[in-house]
């Protein structure tokens, strides 16, 4: 068994959700002194939320009195509400980060299966790849990727990955129930005919869920927890990352690529600059 660390965090903003998963990617890839150990956070979402990708145009989901928050990681926007959320750090040393995009998906994945047949659901990985859409039918749930999580053709989790050079995030929702008409308003008419959730098949809590969620993790990827919360360079990081990226309309609204210039203000390595 390899040490990882495991970070369970309450519900929070989005900008904080995502500001914390880049700082977390960012430190591991940084090439710190100290080894990076590779982690598993999971949390919530304290108000309903859009994510987007990372280079999605999300004109048209503006304007629905709604926050919308743009991903590090690429793949279709998500309306984030009643779900538990993954995400998993690893660095270049860890042997997942070897077996490439697809190859991390399905190992991540499959312990996500045995969590939901923990809770009695029979779920199944999607074979397919997205087929063409429109800018409205552009979410998440529209369409399952290859070894993303279906029950009975729905989709029920949906990821994305974001590679550096040395450390890769992997983040997904895992829905536990659906606003039928919030998300049909957004991505379009049929798109709740190909969303499932967990309490359509069990009575299962997130707290119960998330137990089970952590063990099988535990177990399909070799790795002994220690609870943990962000560490100083990570949280220094956080800060930067809400500064420059999470808490700009420019960053999170923007159309265009010029939000990637503001990714040249973060520190890449999280470390303070030394004070004269």
């Amino acid at each position: 068994m390899e040490s990882w660390r495991l970070i369970l965090d309450p519900d929070l903003e989005g900008p904080e959700n995502m500001a914390r998963d880049e700082a977390i990617l960012r430190a591991a890839d940084s090439g710190s002194k100290l080894p990076a150990l590779p982690t598993l956070r999971v949390y919530g979402w304290a108000s309903p939320t859009i994510s987007i990708g990372f280079v999605q145009n999300p004109s048209h989901l503006l304007g629905h009195g709604l926050p919308v928050v743009r991903r590090v990681t690429g793949g279709r926007a998500v309306l984030h509400d009643n779900e538990l959320t993954y995400s998993i750090v690893v660095p270049s040393s860890n042997p997942l980060f070897l077996e490439g995009i697809t190859g991390a998906y399905s190992a991540i994945s499959a312990c996500i299966l045995k969590a939901l047949k923990d809770i009695g659901i029979t779920a199944s990985f999607s074979r397919g790849t997205p087929k063409g859409r429109s800018p409205q039918k552009d979410g998440c749930f529209f369409s399952a990727s290859r070894y993303e999580i279906l029950v009975e053709g729905k989709k029920l989790v949906g990821s994305s990955q974001r590679r550096f050079r040395n450390a890769f995030l992997q983040h997904g929702s895992i829905l536990f129930g659906v606003n039928a008409g919030l998300n049909a308003r957004l991505f379009g008419k049929g798109v709740v005919d190909r969303m499932s959730w967990i309490g359509a098949h069990s009575k299962a809590g997130r707290g119960d869920f998330r137990g089970m969620l952590v063990r099988r993790v535990s177990e399909g990827l070799g790795a002994s927890f220690s609870p943990s919360g962000l560490t100083e360079q990570e949280l220094y990081l956080r800060d930067s990352l809400m500064k420059a990226k999470y808490s700009s309309p420019l960053w999170n609204h923007s159309c265009a690529r010029r939000f990637q210039d503001i990714v040249r203000t973060v520190p890449s390595n999280g470390e303070r600059p030394e004070e004269e």
